[in-house]
């Protein structure tokens, strides 16, 4: 598994489709790419998610999900 990157343009492409139509995404946060960035700093109830839908998470050849709750298996 690789270290996903941390840029302008994975964040976008995590956050425009995946993160914040996520169903356990804090609706009053600017966070995201929690699998390059790490875990959230709010409360998260886990109701769903959406990372295996994710372009980042596919192209990176991530596997788990939640990783705004639990860190990144690498």
């Amino acid at each position: 598994m690789t270290k996903v990157e941390d840029t302008v343009q994975n964040f976008e492409i995590c956050i425009q489709g995946n993160c914040s139509t996520c169903p356990s995404f804090p609706k009053d946060s600017a966070e995201g790419l929690y699998c390059a960035r790490g875990l959230s700093k709010h409360s998260i109830e886990r109701k769903g998610c959406n990372c295996p839908e994710c372009p980042v998470w596919i192209d990176n050849g991530l596997s788990g999900m939640y990783f705004c709750v639990k860190p990144i298996k690498t």
